[in-house]
């Protein structure tokens, strides 16, 4: 998908799903956070939310990112909302945005309300892990070879891991 300037036609960013590649963010400093407060969808409950303020520290225990939670998406950089619209398999997805120079605008992040039905742990740690994972590309990771990441495409980890902040590190340092 492109979206276009309806003025001059000109693509003034693109949008791709998460995964197969790093993206650094055009904007530097704090990496400002939506988080969709409460949802009639079954399974939802507000232990989401205390679930997505741990996966943010998490992120934020490597100390070259830092994120804050704001009130509103049209302040946000990344949006995550809660959906059942994502089969059992794939419990979670991220859409990029990219500016022309393919660095990183905003991302829309979508959870499952309900936890994926895999034996990587309880439900909870389940849960947890896809909002990690999925924030984990919101901040520009691809999916990592390592059985030992979260970041794995198919993580059999449930937490962040010194694999996945090593990784990030090395990403918001880069150029």
């Amino acid at each position: 998908m492109v979206t276009h300037d309806g003025s001059t036609g000109k693509t003034v960013e693109s949008a791709v799903t998460a995964g197969s590649l790093s993206y650094r963010w055009a904007r530097h400093g704090t990496i400002r956070v939506y988080v969709q407060q409460s949802s009639p969808l079954p399974g939802w409950t507000p232990r989401h939310l205390t679930l997505v303020d741990e996966a943010v520290k998490a992120w934020m225990s490597s100390d070259d990112v830092r994120i804050e939670l704001v009130s509103w998406p049209i302040d946000a950089d990344v949006r995550l909302y809660w959906t059942d619209r994502l089969p059992a398999s794939n419990p979670g997805v991220t859409m990029l945005y990219r500016n022309p120079a393919g660095r990183l605008t905003h991302a829309d992040v979508f959870i499952a309300a309900q936890p994926a039905p895999w034996n990587t742990g309880t439900p909870d740690r389940v849960l947890y892990a896809t909002i990690a994972h999925e924030l984990g590309h919101a901040l520009g990771l691809p999916h990592d070879p390592s059985p030992d990441a979260l970041m794995h495409p198919s993580p059999l980890v449930t937490a962040v891991t010194a694999v996945d902040l090593t990784k990030l590190r090395v990403l918001m340092q880069r150029p």
